[in-house]
């Protein structure tokens, strides 16, 4: 189960952030991407006051506002991209184009 043990509030609304397997690096968290509640996290004050839920190996803001370390993880190792990239070649394998009736010929006048 990945989780985060070190979370560091950076500007920008970033987070340098450490995983139990090893990996770290710095997370973008776009609040004005993901909007609804996360909107409250343009205010650094609030921002800033990021925790680690001991419980769930996540980052965690007053008013319950979490971010899932899978996710995260996924994200900063490009594995997210990778499993896209898997799930378009597998689709085009199984769904290979049509063939075009007219033999690959321009069908136009010449």
């Amino acid at each position: 189960m990945i989780r985060i043990i070190a979370a560091e509030p950076l500007s920008g609304c970033r987070l340098k952030v450490a995983f139990n397997d090893g990996v770290s690096g710095i997370f973008s968290v776009a609040p004005e991407q993901r909007g609804g509640v996360f909107l409250k996290l343009l205010d650094p004050s609030v921002f800033n006051a990021v925790t680690l839920n001991p419980d769930f190996g996540c980052v965690e803001w007053p008013g319950g506002l979490d971010l899932c370390p899978d996710t995260m993880h996924q994200v900063m190792t490009g594995a997210e991209a990778e499993a896209e990239l898997e799930g378009v070649l597998r689709e085009s394998a199984t769904n290979p184009p049509a063939e075009n009736p007219a033999g690959g010929q321009s069908s136009g006048k010449s």
